[in-house]
């Protein structure tokens, strides 16, 4: 079959058969991919053409690649984990420009992948094969376990990422895989729902100060009254090569929490929102909780970061702060449901309830525009049942 160069034909049980094209033996060795692709043609005459039209190309490019020596980037054998290798070591790669936290969230899902998928040729890549690794990395960790639909989420928004940068060195599995995982949408998993409420708050102060954790009371309020994540209220250990200046923990530097001189003499606290890079002002004798809470911090301590851990003296370390804040919680009889995190969903969805307008829900919340602002926002009841009394008097003054 000169016309259709390194067509390969397999019988099927039924005796019917499916068509691929193959490399030569000696380049796929060599590293040449996709060293197979699977061919769907109908057996036409314009079929036939086609297909042989196909082959063609695929024989010109293997050639292509055989004239100048091989593969443009070492390491690349057309597997997802080669990609996914180069991805996180390739010196122009965007993964190396990101932020450290980010790097380490998308680790863990480059990790699920080259161990469930990672010998995958992309050139034989279809679209069921992408939902069906999506809906394997949902599925529980262990039987009557939850589903993970974020882990899957992230995972597969991970894949999109690897192969779009396969895109950018020439790899021609990855334009092909680009373009078929462009024309996929998958289902966004349900946002959460629970938000920490004023009472809430008040029953978490109570306990946190019984409790002689005073620090979590004033966190919590932190968060909770400026609509502030829990990152720029106690801050993040990052990790850093040199070892002068700073709060210092082993190979970590404390960042981006709040800190005392963030507050004026007029108890205006300025804060840029480590996420976003947006400014925010809050005028604190606006907000009663949190006066009360600075109040019970001696003048002699105002001094470096607001929130210090009481057993350390230092700023809290992320898992220590939210494991410190669960216990307190259930032990103020919070619901196991409602997270730390929900402080700020809490104080955006509150002020909505309260007829805020969007603009300045968005300022408060130091967001760079409303539609962020809104997907913080779990109201519901009270929002709509305003809506409808809007509506009902409308309709009573046109009636009169």
């Amino acid at each position: 079959m000169t016309d259709t160069p390194g067509l390969k034909r397999k019988t099927n049980k039924d005796g019917t058969f499916r068509e691929y094209w193959m490399a030569r033996a000696d380049l796929a060795k060599r590293g040449y991919r996709p060293s197979s692709v699977r061919l769907h043609y109908p057996d036409t005459v314009e079929g036939r053409q086609q297909l042989a039209a196909r082959c063609q190309i695929l024989q010109a490019e293997m050639l292509a690649w055989a004239s100048h020596g091989g593969p443009k980037a070492p390491g690349f054998d057309g597997t997802i984990k080669s990609l996914s290798r180069l991805f996180q070591t390739n010196e122009d790669s965007p993964f190396l420009s990101m932020k450290w936290n980010s790097r380490v969230n998308i680790g863990k899902s480059l990790k699920v992948i080259e161990n469930t998928v990672g010998p995958r040729q992309i050139g034989n890549l279809l679209g069921p094969d992408f939902k069906r690794w999506r809906a394997s990395w949902e599925l529980p960790a262990k039987e009557g376990e939850k589903h993970r639909p974020w882990r899957a989420k992230h995972a597969i928004d991970v894949v999109r990422q690897i192969i779009a940068y396969g895109v950018t060195l020439g790899f021609e599995d990855c334009f092909r895989a680009d373009a078929i995982l462009s024309k996929i949408r998958f289902k966004t998993p349900p946002a959460r729902k629970p938000v920490l409420t004023a009472e809430h708050v008040e029953a978490f102060r109570k306990t946190a100060h019984e409790l002689g954790w005073h620090s979590m009371a004033l966190a919590t309020v932190l968060q909770f009254s400026l609509a502030m994540r829990q990152k720029d209220v106690i801050g993040e250990w990052e990790p850093v090569q040199s070892v002068e200046g700073g709060i210092r923990h082993k190979d970590t530097i404390w960042v981006n929490g709040v800190v005392w001189t963030d507050i004026d003499s007029d108890l205006v606290l300025r804060k840029k929102h480590t996420k976003t890079g947006f400014e925010v002002e809050h005028d604190l004798n606006l907000h009663p909780m949190v006066i009360e809470e600075i109040g019970c911090v001696p003048l002699e301590k105002r001094v470096g970061p607001i929130i210090l851990a009481e057993t350390t003296g230092e700023p809290f370390k992320h898992r220590n702060f939210t494991q410190r804040w669960r216990l307190i919680a259930n032990k103020a009889g919070i619901p196991s449901n409602v997270l730390n995190m929900d402080a700020r969903a809490g104080a955006i969805t509150e002020a909505y309830n309260l007829g805020a307008s969007e603009t300045d829900v968005m300022k408060a919340a130091g967001h760079l525009n409303r539609q962020t602002s809104a997907r913080y926002n779990r109201g519901t009841i009270e929002q709509t049942s305003r809506v409808a009394a809007v509506r009902m008097t409308k309709r009573k003054v046109n009636k009169e």
